[in-house]
């Protein structure tokens, strides 16, 4: 990334970015993202892109209410999910064309709506992929696991949870989950 600075605003470019100046406001125009957008979005997408929430399918974005709009942003994913739910809910649109609209399939207006009913705002928001934490051993099974460490080898606390607990580990998963590491 390359770093300009203007006496105003500092902010990153990448290395196909040009900036260019219209009607006395600096734009920039990132070619490899299909977007141009002004100085003052460059942080809000840099802070949606570190939480998650930036739309990297912006261009599929075809609703009208995102077109040559400074509030509607279709980089913005939470904002684009509200507004196809409002779409269908509120103009009581059809589904399958809103959806289409908006970037999504049916059968991701349906998981969204699913979210947004049983989480409000909230159930907007990504979430994080991939598991959440231990698979093999609970919380309960890694303290039991610990507090036998100083008085057993390995081995025989995998023979332990297996026989109190009824969990059957290697002793690479036992040494992994003691030492808090995520599998790998």
């Amino acid at each position: 990334m390359q770093y300009h600075t203007n006496s105003k605003t500092n902010f990153k470019l990448g290395l196909d970015s040009d900036i260019i100046i219209c009607h006395n406001k600096s734009y920039i125009s990132d070619e490899a993202e299909g977007l141009t957008m002004t100085v003052g979005n460059i942080a809000k997408h840099e802070e949606m892109r570190r939480n998650g929430s930036f739309n990297h399918r912006a261009t599929t974005v075809t609703a009208e209410i995102f077109n040559n709009s400074y509030f509607f942003d279709a980089h913005d994913l939470v904002q684009v999910k509200y507004e196809m739910l409002r779409a269908v809910e509120k103009d009581r649109r059809e589904v399958s064309s809103t959806s289409a609209t908006f970037g999504f399939s049916r059968v991701s207006y349906y998981q969204i709506k699913k979210e947004y009913d049983e989480s409000g705002i909230s159930g907007l928001i990504p979430k994080k992929r991939g598991p959440k934490g231990s698979r093999k051993l609970s919380i309960s099974d890694i303290d039991f696991a610990s507090s036998l460490v100083d008085t057993h080898t390995k081995s025989q606390i995998v023979a332990r949870l297996k026989e109190d607990r009824g969990v059957e580990v290697s002793k690479r998963t036992l040494e992994r989950q003691l030492s808090g590491k995520k599998n790998s």
